[in-house]
C-alpha cells in the first residue's frame, strides 16, 4: 500500500498546486473585469495565489482533526521558498547564466533593486513584516499552543500589511514593466512558446494523473479510504478532468496575424462563469488538501515516522515548488532583481495568514515540540542571513550556498 499511499500523495499536491495556478487565472480575469488596481492583480493577487496550496493543506488538516501539522507544513514551507527558492536562485545566478561571453566569476556581487529593499518608511514594509511574522511566531509558540488570542493579533497584523501595501501602490504606482510580476512572467514565457508546442505535451502532466488513479493498483481504492466520503472522493477525480479541460481549454487562444496568442480565454469569460468556476477551484483546493493530509497520514504509519517531518519536508517542498521554479525562472531571464519580493509576500502570507486563520478554527497544540519547534526555529535562524543579505544589497556565492545548505540541514535534522 505504500506506493499507493505515495501516488496519492503526488496527485494530490499536484492537484492543489495546479488548481491554485487556476484560482490565480481566473482570480486575475475576474479582477480586471472589475478594474481592480493593477498592482493589487498583479502582486498581491499573485502572491497569495502561490501560498494558496499551504493554506488550503493546513485548514484541512485543522479540520481534519490533525492541527499538529500546520506549524510544520507553514514553517516548511517559509524554509524551502528561503533555503530552496533565493538559495538556489543565487547558486543558478552564479553557475548557470553568462555574462558577457562568459560564465560569471564566482566572486562577483550582484546589486539588488532598490523596489523591496529601500529601508524607508514605505518600501520597507515587506521586510519588517516578514521578519517580524517569523520572530513573532517564535516568541508566542514559547508556551507551546498557538491560541486564538495569537491568531486574532496574527490576523490583525496581516491587516496591517494589506493596508500598507494598498496604500503604497496607490501613492506610488509602478512603471510600465521595470519589475514584472510572477503572472507576466510566466505569461510571457507561455507566449513566448505556446504556439511552438504540441498541445499533448501542455497537457501531458494532468493526463499521466489521470492514469495513475485509474491504472496503478490499489490507488482508487486508496482514495477512496482516504477521501473519507463519496462527495470528496468524486469531486477529487472529476476535478483532474477539470485541471485537465481548464489547461488545454485557456492556454489555446486565437493567434493574431503576427502569429502572437490574444488574451487567455479566461478573460474572455462572463463574470458568471468566471465565479461559478472560481468555486469550484476553491473546493478543489480544499478537498485535495483533505487527501493530502490523509495520504501523509497513511505514509507515516507505513513508514513508522512522525507525520509532522513529512508535513515539513515532503509537503512543504512540494508545495513550494511553483515557488523554486518561477526563482530558477527569474534568474535564466536575467530578472534576478525579482528573487526578493515575491518571497517576502508568501512568507508574510504563510506566517501571518495561514497561522492566522487556523489558529482561530481551533488552537494549534505541540507547537513547541518534535518537527514543528525545529522548522519554526530553523525558520527563524535562516530569515536573519537573508535578511543580512537584503542589507548589504548583494548577492554572493557564499550567501546563496550557506542558505542552501541551512535548508538541506534542515530536511536532514528532521529525520536523524
Amino acid at each position: 500500500m505504500l506506493v499507493a499511499h505515495l501516488c496519492i500523495l503526488l496527485l494530490s499536491i499536484y492537484a492543489i498546486v495546479k488548481s491554485s495556478d487556476s484560482l490565480v487565472d481566473i482570480a486575475s480575469g475576474l479582477g480586471g473585469k472589475a478594474r481592480l488596481n493593477d498592482y493589487f492583480i498583479g502582486s498581491f493577487l499573485v502572491g497569495i495565489g502561490t501560498s494558496l496550496p499551504e493554506l488550503f493543506t493546513s485548514i484541512a488538516a485543522t479540520n481534519s482533526g490533525s492541527p499538529q501539522l500546520v506549524a510544520p507544513t507553514v514553517f516548511g514551507t517559509v524554509i524551502a521558498n528561503i533555503g530552496a527558492g533565493f538559495g538556489l536562485g543565487v547558486l543558478a545566478l552564479f553557475f548557470f547564466v553568462r555574462g558577457d561571453g562568459r560564465f560569471r566569476l564566482f566572486t562577483k556581487s550582484h546589486a539588488l533593486s532598490d523596489g523591496y529593499l529601500n529601508f524607508d518608511s514605505i518600501n520597507a514594509s515587506p521586510i519588517i513584516f516578514a521578519t517580524g511574522s517569523v520572530v513573532l511566531t517564535f516568541l508566542l509558540c514559547l508556551d507551546g499552543v498557538f491560541d486564538r488570542f495569537d491568531a486574532g493579533l496574527f490576523l490583525l497584523l496581516y491587516a496591517g500589511f494589506i493596508f500598507t501595501e494598498f496604500y503604497r501602490s496607490r501613492i506610488q504606482k509602478p512603471a510600465a514593466d521595470p519589475h514584472p510580476t510572477r503572472t507576466e512572467i510566466i505569461l510571457s514565457r507561455v507566449e513566448k512558446d505556446r504556439h511552438q508546442r504540441a498541445a499533448i505535451w501542455r497537457i501531458s502532466p494532468s493526463l499521466a494523473a489521470i492514469v495513475v488513479v485509474f491504472a496503478v493498483p490499489g490507488v482508487w481504492q486508496e482514495l477512496g479510504t482516504i477521501a473519507s466520503g463519496n462527495f470528496v472522493f468524486y469531486f477529487f477525480v472529476v476535478g483532474l478532468f477539470l485541471i485537465l479541460g481548464f489547461q488545454f481549454w485557456n492556454y489555446h487562444p486565437e493567434l493574431t496575424r503576427t502569429g502572437g496568442p490574444e488574451k487567455t480565454n479566461v478573460e474572455n469569460l462572463p463574470a458568471w462563469a468566471g465565479i461559478l468556476l472560481l468555486g469550484s477551484v476553491i473546493l478543489l483546493l480544499y478537498f485535495s488538501g483533505v487527501i493530502v493530509v490523509g495520504s501523509l497520514v497513511k505514509i507515516a504509519d507505513d513508514l513508522q515516522i512522525n507525520s509532522g517531518a513529512l508535513a515539513a519536508s515532503a509537503l512543504a517542498i512540494g508545495t513550494s515548488l511553483p515557488d523554486i521554479v518561477v526563482a530558477l525562472n527569474v534568474v535564466r531571464r536575467g530578472r534576478h532583481k525579482l528573487l526578493v519580493g515575491h518571497i517576502f509576500q508568501s512568507n508574510i502570507f504563510d506566517a501571518f495568514l495561514i497561522m492566522g486563520v487556523c489558529g482561530l478554527i481551533v488552537p494549534l497544540p505541540e507547537v513547541a515540540t518534535g518537527s514543528s519547534n525545529i522548522s519554526i526555529i530553523a525558520a527563524t535562524l535562516l530569515t536573519f542571513p537573508l535578511l543580512w543579505t537584503l542589507r548589504s544589497k548583494k548577492l554572493t556565492l557564499l550567501g546563496g550556498l550557506g542558505l542552501f545548505l541551512g535548508f538541506l540541514f534542515f530536511v536532514w535534522r528532521l529525520y536523524w
